[in-house]
């Protein structure tokens, strides 16, 4: 895919490119687990198992300060907390499970990584690019989400409160689409004769379906900030 092919060697570069990390924890994550990192001031990135690396097995790498990172582990759970500002987490994860990342001042970067995910933070930019699906959330910052599955349970959200959205969706999904902004515009490139748009001064709602809809939803909303939602289709 186009867009995915110009993307994922930016966010590989930026996983191969750091340093030794301060922490390193490698384990078998079982189908259906998840890693959960919390993080203060600074970035959160996650993606599959690298090259070489067992298929099943998580890694959660802290770059910080020694001792700036706490890991609990339960029989499918992996939770990784910072301790103190200053600290970026890599995490990588295999297929069939999920990752729930956040961080108070920080980017988000998420690449190939072949599961769910939820991610937020408070005050930055959120760039995803899974060949599954999920939600994401920001404060104040840009986000930008390209997810080719066509199929999800229930409602995939989609929240910022200052700053745009650019979000990509595969062009066969069927799916029930609610999109607004208070103060801004909305762009698509779906067929609009099944979205129905709406406008009172600067806030804009578009609602309906794309590809007939389906039993899941697409729901993106902002408080300041432009949304689009473009067709995510094979590369010619």
């Amino acid at each position: 895919m186009k867009r995915t092919a110009l993307l994922l060697p930016l966010v590989l570069l930026a996983a191969c490119s750091a340093p030794p990390p301060a922490f390193k924890e490698t384990g078998v994550f079982p189908p259906g687990a998840t890693i959960v990192a919390r993080n203060i001031n600074g970035n959160i990135d996650a993606y599959a198992p690298e090259r070489g690396q067992p298929s099943d097995e998580y890694t959660v790498a802290a770059y910080g300060p020694p001792g700036s990172v706490s890991v609990k582990k339960a029989p499918l759970l992996i939770t990784a907390r910072a301790t103190r500002p200053g600290v970026n987490f890599l995490l990588r994860g295999p297929k069939g499970g999920s990752i729930d990342i956040s961080t108070q001042h920080g980017d988000i970067h998420v690449g190939d990584f072949e599961g769910v995910v939820n991610a937020h933070t408070d005050r930055g930019s959120i760039a995803m690019l899974i060949p599954q699906y999920g939600s994401a959330s920001i404060g104040t910052g840009n986000m930008s989400v390209i997810f080719a599955s066509t199929d999800w349970p229930g409602t995939l959200t989609f929240s910022i409160g200052n700053g745009d959205v650019e979000l990509y969706v595969n062009e066969h999904a069927k799916a029930h689409v609610h999109l607004h902004t208070d103060n801004g515009t909305i762009f698509t490139d779906f067929p609009p004769a099944p979205l129905k748009g709406s406008s009172h001064g600067s806030n804009e709602t578009l609602d309906g379906t794309i590809n007939g809809g389906g039993p899941r939803s697409i729901d993106v909303e902002v408080h300041n900030g432009i949304i689009r939602v473009l067709q995510l289709k094979p590369q010619i």
